[in-house]
């Protein structure tokens, strides 16, 4: 049997929205949020982030503060960054997507229409997740370490220029790959078994809905607990070119366009110093080797089908 949001939660709700998300529709959104949280139901506030705030911070002092169910309105970047912030905490983590993929949210069946996903918040029973790190850094999608950093860069690039979509994300990558292309010589070590590796971009997956979307083997070995790591075979620019564009038809093969290793241990050293990883989309410059693995710290997010109250 459901149980009501209202009558299991301890305290109030923030909302943290994001306005620079990917859909655009911030106006749409915080009226709905407005309205919903005015309901004695779910009392709340709104925490609208700015240029300049932390929104890690905000999400930090309303765990702190006491706030029972704490919402995070936009893509998956806004979405990781308060769910590392609330991870291991007693608040309870509700999801309005608003970006331009949303997979983390589409993973759980929250629906992308914002009065849906309120009704899950407001209905919805909590699921219990372990998240990816990377050197403890929180993942809830994917991370990677290469070239993937430099299409992220000119995809806002060209976000900017032509605006939001999928199409333009797509285009990012291409024209990225035909600028910079840097191959790495890379120390991969996987549960404990190391091995040289020639390549431009290492990716690696916590989510199972995500690879199954892009017709990528690994997705059974993610539900098993484990990580998948994607390695791109590195055959020069215009293959890589090729593998992009195949990916975007969900026609990449294991075996042709990455080497497949999962494991829940991993570690990639590639001898180059600090250097831009993605975690989420998000880029950030961190500092080799890369230690990747469960954290065992558990985060619990409102969904449709969740397993607890």
């Amino acid at each position: 049997m459901q149980v009501p949001r209202a009558e299991t939660l301890r305290s109030r709700t923030l909302a943290i929205v994001n306005p620079g998300s990917g859909r655009g529709d911030t106006a749409r959104i915080l009226s709905a949020l407005k309205d919903w949280l005015a309901d004695p139901a779910h009392p709340g506030d709104i925490h609208e982030v700015r240029a300049g705030d932390d929104l890690a911070d905000a999400a930090r002092r309303a765990a702190a503060s006491g706030c029972g169910t704490v919402i995070a309105v936009g893509g998956d970047g806004t979405i990781s960054t308060v769910a590392e912030a609330l991870a291991g905490t007693p608040a309870v983590l509700g999801v309005i997507p608003a970006g331009t993929f949303n997979y983390f949210a589409r993973s759980l069946d929250i629906p992308e229409e914002t009065d849906a996903a309120l009704e899950v918040i407001a209905q919805g029973r909590a699921k219990a997740l372990d998240l990816g790190t990377i050197n403890g850094r929180v993942f809830l999608n994917n991370a990677s370490v290469g070239i993937y950093s430099r299409i992220r860069r000119q995809r806002e690039e060209t976000y900017r220029r032509f605006g939001r979509s999928r199409i333009a994300a797509y285009w990012s990558v291409l024209r990225a790959i035909l600028r910079i292309y840097r191959p790495m010589r890379l120390m991969l070590t996987v549960d404990g078994a190391s091995r040289q590796m020639r390549s431009s971009l290492v990716f690696v997956c916590a989510s199972a809905y995500q690879v199954e979307q892009f017709g990528m083997d690994g997705a059974d070995a993610i539900r098993d607990g484990k990580l998948a790591v994607y390695v791109s075979r590195d055959r020069g620019r215009w293959q890589l070119i090729r593998h992009a564009v195949r990916l975007a038809l969900r026609g990449v093969e294991r075996g042709r366009d990455f080497e497949l290793v999962t494991g829940r241990d991993i570690t990639l050293d590639t001898r180059r110093g600090a250097q831009h990883v993605v975690r989420d989309g998000e880029v950030e410059r961190m500092r080799g080797p890369y230690r990747i693995a469960r954290s065992g710290v558990r985060l619990r997010v409102l969904c449709p089908d969740g397993d607890m109250p």
